[in-house]
């Protein structure tokens, strides 16, 4: 996946920034769709010209209505459609005779039809043809709170109206851009509930000409949006992920993504340790772990980390301070952070001195904080002593109060003292209410820029966006080593479709400074003889044959060999074993290569995946894959620092520091080798389908590592079946 120095030109202004609207199929009844759409188009505030279109009707909702597209007055920007699916076809070859640039489709079009003849079909087709961008069909609509544009017949917007403009100051604005319009205005009626602010909401539909990222460049590039939330079944244009996300990353915007399909039914079948590990959803893990798109699993979880972005939430570390009103919630925090991977740090002495004298007797200065019920009986002034204070403890990334907002007046009774320390606050501060919150406390906190959440929501989403923080600090780095050209070496063979021989193989490694055992390739018996002298005792002995991917399963490897007559049988052996389970391999000779001492087993591979390009995976040995399935999986090229990181995730990373007596293992020449490989995928990723190397023996510190057995498969790999 390449990214691009420099951004595209939109062509979407004049479908989400349109200066006209016309409504085609508009209809004076707005319990119906067609009437729904245009009534909130016009109580939605939207400036410019609304023309509806009805043979039927001369006057509709107050406005002067048109028999066609071809009536209009103006070449309108925009034309809402929602017609029946045989009249679509129609409707818009008059917008194309009209010089109408965009149209957004509500129709949703006849189910199962073949592909090619589906409603979808023929609207991209005349998309194409016409140069008129399209959204739909089958879309619930979008909205543009700012600009007054609320274009869809969604009902959620009558119950829950947008902020207008200029609401909640302190709040930065979200958007969202959904593949399910139904979870979009779900999305939106939560968000709202909680004070973030939307500025944009997308439902895309049946995405037959522009489509979900498409939508994401065009809202980062239009730079109201703080952090974009996705909903995503699968992205129409996978190879585009890399440029959006990589431009999101250099504005900074952050991409909050729920992605279905973590389910079993996504793994693809294939044949090595590499490809049966890897499935659709696990090539997009990869791709939003390198561009740090932020990867949720439930609403709840999105929808904090939406609002702690919106309220400027982010922690510069993972130590939280806790301060409760009451001891038992207070610990059951600290619980509920730490098993998040945040800390709850002890004091430092000087700062738990200072806070002694704030807090009353019979509270606790340790961490978390016991203050009492006692401190919202001053009206305030004790707490706020207490967070002033809090702001300035070493050793702390953010603050956690937890007290009950059942009454509101607890925070309306100080709200512009709140709103003072929010101006000054150089950490986050975060609210939970172990009751239900009142709806004013709530509204309050929001318009000083504060934040209420729940605890196992505020524990992951400041985890969360520390790891997102660490993603921007490497990011600039990061970018410069992808925009980099990957050449080549000199000496790299030519790959011939199909398993490369063991020569091939080897030359390719070389090439790419992956570390092999010394090893020969000889003709026959004696010459393996003469070969595993030269190489020094002990040597293995493998099967040298294009046909036999997987020599061991073929009887076609002796390991430990200790001398000239223990290679003479063990290569005589090898022989009559393969010629008598596959008569009919060729079988171009012996693999006489250096026995490596034992070590800590580990697997390393490439796959290349039909989306994404070829992934990385790095797995522990033996039982750990095999059961376990301790593996891991990133983007190809990779940084020394991806590469640690790739290592830092395996499930058993314990085990490489060294357990009962085991020296540490070699961490640092086990990233320099996954870095090998990737550059080698990455370079031949029009070439290479898969390299499973297994196993790659690591040793101590200073040591290395080795792979001692390698599986390249060049040609391309079997492509996976269309969302």
């Amino acid at each position: 996946m390449a990214i691009q120095s420099t951004p595209a030109l939109s062509t979407l202004e004049p479908l989400f920034s349109p200066r006209s609207v016309a409504v085609v199929g508009a209809s004076q009844d707005t319990k119906r769709i067609r009437g729904r759409l245009l009534r909130q188009l016009l109580d939605g505030g939207f400036a410019g010209p609304v023309y509806p279109v009805n043979p039927s009707s001369e006057l509709i909702q107050s406005l002067k209505a048109y028999p066609s597209v071809d009536a209009l007055p103006e070449a309108v920007d925009l034309a809402l459609i929602a017609v029946a699916a045989d009249q679509i076809m129609e409707v818009l070859a008059q917008c194309a005779r009209r010089g109408i640039r965009a149209a957004a489709i509500f129709t949703a079009g006849a189910n199962g039809l073949p592909v090619g003849q589906r409603l979808q079909d023929h609207v991209a087709a005349f998309a194409r043809q016409s140069g008129m961008r399209i959204l739909g069909p089958n879309a619930e609509g979008f909205i543009d709170t700012e600009g007054g544009l609320l274009a869809t017949f969604s009902p959620t917007l009558i119950h829950v109206p947008p902020l207008p403009p200029g609401a909640l100051p302190r709040r930065g604005r979200v958007s969202i851009v959904s593949q399910s319009g139904a979870m979009a205005f779900a999305l939106y009626s939560r968000a709202m509930r909680e004070h973030v602010p939307i500025r944009h909401l997308v439902s895309t539909g049946n995405e037959s000409d522009v489509e979900l990222l498409e939508v994401v460049e065009h809202l980062v590039a239009q730079g109201s949006s703080r952090v974009i939330l996705l909903f995503v079944e699968g992205f129409r244009d996978p190879h585009r992920f890399a440029e959006v996300a990589a431009r999101a990353a250099d504005a900074g915007v952050a991409l909050v993504v729920a992605k279905i399909g973590r389910s079993s039914a996504g793994q693809r079948a294939a044949v090595s340790h590499t490809a049966h590990l890897t499935g659709a959803d696990t090539a997009y893990d990869a791709a939003f772990e390198r561009y740090g798109v932020i990867r949720v699993d439930t609403p709840d979880e999105m929808l904090a980390i939406a609002a702690a972005i919106s309220a400027g939430a982010y922690p510069k570390g993972k130590r939280v301070a806790i301060v409760t009103t009451s001891g038992g919630a207070g610990g059951w925090a600290a619980d509920i952070c730490e098993q998040a991977g945040l800390e709850v740090p002890e004091f430092a002495p000087e700062f738990k001195r200072r806070l002694g004298e704030i807090v009353p007797d019979y509270g606790s200065a340790e961490n978390p904080v016991d203050v009492t019920a006692r401190v919202v009986e001053d009206g305030g002034r004790t707490l706020l002593g207490i967070l002033d204070l809090l702001d300035t403890a070493p050793g702390i990334d953010m603050g956690l109060v937890i007290m009950s907002l059942v009454a509101s007046e607890r925070i309306t009774g100080i709200e512009t003292e709140l709103a003072a320390l929010h101006t000054k606050l150089a950490r986050p501060l975060v609210f939970h209410s172990p009751g239900v919150a009142g709806a004013e406390a709530l509204t309050a906190l929001a318009r000083v820029g504060g934040l209420q959440l729940g605890l196992p929501e505020f524990a992951r989403a400041m985890y969360r966006l520390d790891e997102y923080r660490l993603f921007r600090e490497r990011w600039q780095q990061k970018r410069k080593s992808l925009l980099e050209p990957l050449v080549i070496p000199s000496n790299a063979p030519s790959l011939p479709a199909g398993v490369l021989d063991a020569k091939v193989t080897r030359a390719l490694l070389d090439a790419w400074k992956v570390p092999q055992p010394g090893e020969q390739i000889v003709p026959g018996v004696e010459e393996a003889v003469d070969a595993a002298e030269g190489i020094g005792w002990p040597v293995a002995i493998k099967i040298v044959s294009p046909d036999i991917a997987h020599k061991t399963e073929a009887g076609g490897v002796e390991l430990g060999l200790q001398n000239e007559q223990e290679v003479r049988a063990a290569s005589e052996r090898i022989l009559e074993r393969v010629r008598s389970r596959l008569p009919d391999a060729r079988i171009e000779g012996l693999q006489v290569q250096q026995m490596m001492p034992p070590g800590r087993e580990m697997v390393v591979g490439v796959v290349r995946d039909p989306d994404f390009g070829p992934m990385v995976m790095l797995g522990l040995g033996g039982i750990y894959i095999e059961v376990l399935r301790d593996a891991v999986f990133a983007l190809a090229p990779l940084t020394l620092d991806d590469a640690q990181g790739m290592i830092g995730r395996l499930k058993g990373r314990a085990i490489l520091d060294g357990v009962r007596g085991e020296p540490p293992a070699d961490i640092g020449a086990l990233a320099e080798l996954l870095v090998s490989v990737s550059r080698l995928a990455a370079a031949h990723a029009d070439d290479i389908a898969e390299i499973d190397l297994n196993p790659v023996l690591l040793y101590p510190v200073g040591r290395g590592a080795v792979a001692v057995d390698a599986l390249v498969v060049a040609g391309a790999p079997a492509t996976r079946e269309s969302h």
